[in-house]
């Protein structure tokens, strides 16, 4: 790991548990997160079993190419992607048949609603915003309808969330926000399948971490489930100062109160660290044996 300084190179030789790792923008996160994986195989660890998730297909790109380096032919066996299209494998792994509904298409079919209702006085991009926002904060569109009782543009919104919902149904197409819901309840209501995928990823690397949404970090939840007695890992990295995405439903709350969030499956926190570039910010090189149920103590710097 000549390439990384000691901070870095200390995150990246973290083996199991959870840790988080924050630091700002050029400090090589993306790096020390392939020099990870590349320190995880070379420890006796299944490139199978490691699943390592960022945002944009670019990101997954250059990651995969780092990767490279690190590993050579054994970086084609670590599953590399973005959370999109890790789900839309899922999906279809477990045989559900559907197409994808793309931005252009998602316009077409929602101005025809909107014609259909005589709705002329509302933004397109605004109703899509909103049926968005719903669906990566997992409002179902029940809940949608009683959080804006009273409201007469949100609930003309809700019309047409309600027919865009139909007409998708009837075509079996899903839109990039449904490819997170569907899932979301997959992995929730089919306990086996959520073992099997539990069993398959043993070690999750998240990158760019500020910018996931509740129904990401529900999946990635569902995903981690509980290694007690078996050697596992969830690891993300990223940067709250660069948590831009909010309008497209990004919450910082997932990076900020990652220990909270994130301990809740695991009776150990085995360690959290913080570097930008050379100067270490923070560092807490500890175990923490937690009660069920109890929240482990909150850390101030």
């Amino acid at each position: 790991m000549t390439q990384l300084n000691a901070d870095q190179k200390a995150a990246a030789e973290f083996i199991n548990g959870i840790a988080s790792v924050v630091a700002v923008p050029g400090s090589g996160k993306t790096l020390t997160m392939t020099h990870r994986i590349g320190n995880l195989v070379k420890q006796g660890v299944s490139p199978e079993s490691i699943l390592g998730l960022t945002f944009t297909r670019n990101a997954a790109q250059a990651m995969r190419d780092k990767l490279e380096t690190v590993l050579e032919d054994t970086a084609s066996r670590v599953h590399l992607s973005t959370i999109h299209s890790f789900c839309l494998s899922l999906l279809k792994n477990e045989g559900r048949s559907f197409e994808i509904l793309h931005g252009k298409e998602q316009i077409i079919i929602i101005r025809k609603i909107m014609r259909k209702m005589k709705i002329n006085n509302l933004p397109t991009g605004m109703i899509l915003r909103e049926i968005s926002l719903a669906k990566s904060n997992l409002i179902p569109l029940e809940d949608f309808k009683a959080l804006y009782e009273g409201d007469a543009t949100m609930l003309k919104v809700a019309e047409v969330f309600q027919d865009y919902e139909q007409e998708k149904r009837k075509r079996l197409l899903l839109d990039f926000d449904d490819l997170l819901v569907e899932t979301c309840q997959l992995l929730k209501k089919k306990p086996k399948v959520r073992k099997k995928y539990q069993g398959t990823w043993n070690h999750i690397l998240v990158d760019e971490f500020q910018d996931t949404n509740p129904a990401q970090m529900e999946i990635l939840q569902l995903l981690v489930g509980d290694p007690n007695g078996k050697k596992s890992s969830f690891w993300i990295c990223g940067d709250d100062w660069q948590a831009i995405y909010s309008f497209a439903g990004a919450s910082i709350g997932n990076i900020l109160t990652f220990i909270l969030i994130a301990v809740q499956p695991f009776d150990r926190f085995d360690r959290i660290t913080y570097f930008i570039d050379d100067l270490v910010v923070f560092e807490v090189p500890y175990s923490l044996d937690t009660v069920p149920g109890e929240k482990p103590p909150s850390l101030t710097w």
